[in-house]
This record gives structure tokens, sequence and C-alpha cells, in this order.
């Protein structure tokens, strides 16, 4: 019992202790990403649910690779790891032959999983006396593994630079840092109108009138040793109007906890400002109430040296807007400022009932709002992986353990002659339903969502010769990686079970027969995994439905046509199973007979529960959420009307009095 103790011990030591490896940084760039890499690890570069996303990707990878080290551990002296066995352990036993492996493999995980059940409900003294239970793996393997994958035991190379290349490419499936750099680029081909040197006051409100003045004064002074004096003029304005209201906290903003993470960054912002003010002051001899229009010459300057120097101060200049533009990013990505939502409407009316409202509050809400354009809302795009997966998970969970309760015993008794015990019926299907059918739609909507925040995903809309290739590679490959989760579990139970000498002429014809078997089950849950995708991408790319009641119809009809198309493939893969399972019997049969045309049946009745119930969760899950948006926007859309007809009446508030954001 300590082995499987010390194995599932170590999974969770990898789980808990890997989020330091994945938040290290996997990315090296220009300038920017060395001023801002030593203030921003890589789970602040993405909002939370990005993050967790791309975790769990990394994780759970990482806990194949565990596993598999733990059952061949053998291999490591041969990947450069150090020997950890001295004796026969891990997967060093294979069936001694083609019928004999068909034999064991007939029953999928029943051989496990009644090592399990018997683990679990025998008594210590039947143990000692049967001592034949070894899952093959000592603890001391299972944690010295485990140590060595999340780097608190010396790793090997080969392992190391895997690790380095998961991290990098969770990374790039969460846009990690790619999203913010190019959402900051965005903003700054979009920064023509963030200010303006209008003749209305209210024009200027968004930079404290003492700055326009000293602007003034530094243009004066760099007017001929400027190559780009306009952008140096767009840079000051933005450095002085982000320190008001972003740097100096006088614009408004929610979701402080969140805010506190980016201090340091503020902070090392605010200083570099500082520094760049006091820099232009003293090249420009700029002192209060001096003129503009006659700034201080240094006479001992040359224009070489003068030019030099003014350009070096542009540079600091335009490398700081840079950076507060990054700023600005992160905060709408972690919804910090929060613009164009009907929740954003809703509190704007009411502050708009306050009386002694600031008009600069309004202005420069107005004006950093159409800066961000497409980027007001929340950076990462809605697509409801987690939901989808929360949903999948529950429902095959589920519906595998009341399945096991009544018609599987039945199932079971086809299959194998008899109902054998219910906590190992449960406990089979349960694994058989997580890995069939959970675990291609995992990898299934990783895929899609990876390439969501990438912005290369192509949904429902596209044209075929985009969206077929697409959902090919989805489905090839989330139906090969549980194929080879499920082969690789299937290979260690009959090694288990078995116990015959490793023969290199068996080797591949044991593969092949495991791969026959069980591959065509894997099917079922890359059809799931299509399925939620089509289901995602239609209706998230629509905007709100009409009414509730269509959309709980429409939840109803797809719940349907899931169930269909999960019950037709159920059957088609179920038949190939038996087909196979026939072939490699000893003595083989010529064709499937009544018992095959049962399970078949089980299998289509099965397969269509789980697909109607999964996709009417996920559905009704994603209308839900879209009526809430729907009717805040009208209940917003009718406040806003109500505020207007109220404002007929009130006096206007002239806006020349209002003082400045310095003042």
């Amino acid at each position: 019992m300590e082995d499987i103790v010390a194995l599932l011990f170590g999974a969770v030591i990898i789980m808990f202790f890997s989020y330091e490896r994945f938040n290290r940084v996997t990315y090296d760039g220009g300038q920017q990403l060395k001023r801002l890499i030593s203030i921003l690890s890589p789970d602040k570069l993405r909002a939370r649910r990005v993050v967790v996303n791309a975790y769990l990707f990394y994780a759970l990878t990482l806990e194949v690779i565990y596993f598999f080290l733990c059952i061949y551990a053998k291999l490591l002296p041969a990947l450069g790891g150090p020997n950890l066995i001295s004796t026969e352990v891990g997967a060093s036993k294979l069936p001694s032959g083609a019928s004999e492996t068909a034999t064991s493999l007939f029953e999928g995980f029943d051989q496990a999983a009644e090592l399990w059940v018997r683990a679990l409900s025998t008594s210590d003294a039947a143990l000692a006396a049967n001592p034949g239970f070894d899952i093959g793996i000592p603890p001391t393997v299972s944690l010295a593994t485990a140590l060595i994958i999340v780097g608190l035991a010396p790793s090997f190379p080969v392992l190391q630079r895997f690790e380095d290349w998961l991290r990098g490419a969770a990374h790039r499936l969460a846009g990690i840092p790619t999203h913010i750099i190019s959402v900051a680029e965005d903003l700054r081909r979009n920064d023509s109108g963030i200010l303006a040197d209008g003749p209305t006051k209210e024009g200027r409100l968004l930079v404290p009138e003492g700055n326009w003045e000293r602007m003034k004064h530094y243009q004066a002074a760099a007017k001929d040793h400027l190559t780009a004096p306009d952008d140096f003029k767009r840079d000051l304005k933005l450095i002085f109007a982000l320190s008001a209201w972003i740097l100096d906290r006088r614009l408004k903003t929610r979701n402080s906890k969140e805010r506190q993470r980016f201090d340091r960054l503020e902070d090392e912002l605010r200083r570099r400002t500082n520094e760049l003010v006091l820099q232009l002051d003293e090249k420009s001899g700029y002192r209060l109430g001096t003129s503009a229009e006659k700034p201080e010459e240094d006479s001992d300057e040359t224009d070489e040296r003068k030019r030099a120097s003014w350009e070096r101060l542009a540079e600091a200049a335009d490398d700081l807007a840079d950076d507060l533009y990054i700023l600005l990013a992160l905060f709408v990505e972690h919804e910090v400022l929060v613009f164009g939502g009907p929740q954003q409407d809703n509190s704007r009316q009411q502050e708009l009932k306050k009386p002694d409202r600031p008009r600069q509050q309004d202005l420069a809400l107005e004006k950093i709002e159409a800066v961000l354009g497409d980027h007001a809302t929340p950076g990462q795009i809605r697509s409801y992986t987690m939901v989808s997966l929360g949903w999948t998970a529950g429902m095959t969970l589920l519906i595998s353990l009341l399945w096991s309760l009544v018609p599987g015993a039945y199932e079971y008794e086809l299959q194998v002659g008899s109902q054998r015990n219910v906590y190992w019926r449960v406990l089979d299907y349960t694994f058989d339903g997580s890995i069939s059918l959970f675990m291609p739609v995992l990898v299934a909507l990783a895929m899609r969502d990876g390439g969501l925040q990438s912005r290369t995903w192509c949904d429902v809309r596209a044209h075929w010769t985009m969206r077929l290739p697409q959902m090919t590679l989805v489905f090839v490959v989330s139906w090969a990686v549980a194929s080879l989760f499920r082969i690789g579990i299937v290979l260690w139970q009959s090694v288990l079970a078995r116990g015959a000498n490793i023969d290199g002429s068996l080797l591949w014809p044991s593969v092949r027969t495991t791969f026959e078997y069980n591959a065509p089950a894997m099917v079922r849950g890359a059809v799931l995994g299509l399925l939620i995708i089509g289901l995602l991408d239609e209706r998230v790319a629509r905007r709100a439905r009409p009414d509730a009641k269509r959309g709980r119809t429409s939840s109803l009809w797809l719940a349907s046509r899931a169930a269909a198309i999960m019950a037709l493939w159920a059957g088609v893969t179920r038949a190939l199973t038996a087909w196979s399972a026939a072939l490699n019997a000893l003595p083989p049969r010529s064709g499937l007979d009544d018992i095959d045309r049962g399970l078949i049946i089980y299998s289509m009745m099965f397969s269509a529960i789980v697909g109607f119930f999964v996709v009417y969760c996920v559905a009704e899950a994603v209308f839900a959420q879209r009526r809430v948006s729907a009717d805040k926007g009208k209940s917003s859309t009718s406040d806003q009307g109500d505020q207007i007809a109220k404002a007929g009446s009130a006096p206007v508030v002239p806006t020349s009095g209002i003082p400045a954001a310095g003042e």
C-alpha cells in the first residue's frame, strides 16, 4: 500500500511545487523586455484565468512524464538520468505472446482496478498471506522522480531541456509576453487623440496647466536639436497625462488587490518619470516663471553635443512612454481599468448623478477609452474553457458512477461472465471515462484556448479551407495523446497481471495489439471535444441571444444532436474493438457474435447519455452567462434613458471655470 501512497504523493508534489518553475522567464527580447523582466514575472503578464490554463497544461504534461518515468524507471540511465533502481522495478516485463496480450487487454482496466480495490478492502493479514499485490514502483523511485522533475533534486540534461521547451510552449500558448507587447504597440499606434491642444480648456484637462508651460519650454529649447520633435512632444504629453492620472492615482480604478501586484512597476515608472523631468529641466534651463520663448542656452556646449544630449533625452522619453503603455495594457488585462461594458455604464451613470462629479474624471475616462479602442474590454478573449472542462469532468464522472451501479453490471456480465464487485466497477468506469472521454476534451479545449490567446484560432464561420485543417489537427492530437496515455496504462497493468519476462521479438506485436484494442475508444472523446468546440465557436461568436426560451430549446436540440453523433461513433469504434478482440482471440473468431453486438449497444447508450448531458450543460452555461450580460445591457440602457430625461431640466454647468488636473 505504501507504494501507491508514494506514487500519489509524488504527483501531489509536482502539482504544488512545479508552479515556481512554470513562473520562470523563458523569453528574451529587446530593450523593452530587459527593462521590465526583473519587475514582471510571467504570471503578471496575463490574466489569472489564462495563466491557470497554461499552468494546468504544463503541470499535467509533467504528471504524464512523471508516471512514465516511474513505470519505466530502467530507462532513466539511458536518458542520462540517475540509476534509481537496483532490482527489477517499473515496467520491465511484457506479456509473452500476442494472444496472451489480447486476453489480458480484453477486460480494459479490469485487472488494474481489481488490484486497487483489493488493496483497499483486504485486511492486513490477508495481504501478508498473499503478498502478490505490487504496482511495480518502489516508493523511493516515485519520490525521487518527483523531486527530480520539480527541481528539488539534481536533474539530467534531457529532462531539463524538455522542461524548458514545455515551459516555453505553455507561455507561448498563453501569449506570454507577446499579448501585452502587441497590445501596447497597438495603443502606441492609436495614441494620436489621447491629448489635444485645442483652444478650449476642456481639451487640456488631462495635463496639469504647469506642465503645459513646461512642455512648451522643452520644445522651444529642443527645437533645432531633435530629428523628430513631434514625436518628442507626443511622448511628453503622454508621460505627463498618465503620470497625473495613473501613477498619481487621480483616476478612480477598481480591483485594488490586483493593482497591488504592480506596485513595483508603478514605483519604477514614477522614479523614471521624476528623473526624466529633472534632466529636462536642467537641460532646458526651466525654472518656475521662466518664459518658454526664451530658453537658457549653454554657450560651452557645441551643437553636436547639444543634439546628442537632446536625442538621448528624447529616446528616454520614448522608452518611458512605451513602458507606460505596458502598464496601461496590464491594467486592462487584469481588469483594474474596465471600459465599455454594462457594469461600467451603470457605474458611470451612478457617478453622473452626483452633483459634484468632476468633469476631469469623465474626460480622462473618455480619452483613455478612445486610445484603448478595441482593447478597452479585458484583454483575454472569453473562451469558456474552464466552464466547459468543469461541466465535462463533472458530468462524465457522475454518469460513469451511475452507469456502473446498474447498466454497468449487466454490461460486465456480458463481457466477463460476472457482475463483479460494485466498488470495482465504479473505479473501472471512472478511470475509463476520465481517460477516454475527458482527456481528449481537455487537450482539444487547451489547443483552442491557446489559439484564441495567440489570435490564430479560426472559428466555425471561417472558410472550410482554413477550418478543416485546424479541426483535423485538434482531432488527431487529442486522440493521439489520450491513446498514448491509455496504451501506457494498459501495458503497465498487463505487466502487473502477467509478469512474463520481456521478449524483444514480441514487444511490437504486443504494442500493436494494445493499440488496436484501445485506440478506437479514444475517438469518442475526440469527437466530444470537437462538438464542444463547435458549440463554443458558434455561440460565443454571436451576440446576445434574443430570449431565454429560445436558448433553452436550442440547448436541447444541440444536446440531442450530440447524443446521436456520439452514439454513431461509439457503435463504430466499439465494433472495431470487437473485431480486434475476435481476430486476436485464441482461437481466432471469424466475426462478431451476440455478446459483441450487446456490448456495442451498451457502448452506444453510454456515449449518447454522456454526449447529451455534457453538451446540454455546457450550452446552458454559455447561454445563461450571455443572457445575464444582455439583461445588464438592457437595464443600463433604461437607466441611461431615465437619466437623460431627468437631465432635461437640470442646469448646465459651465466648464470654463473647472480647474486643471494639477491645480
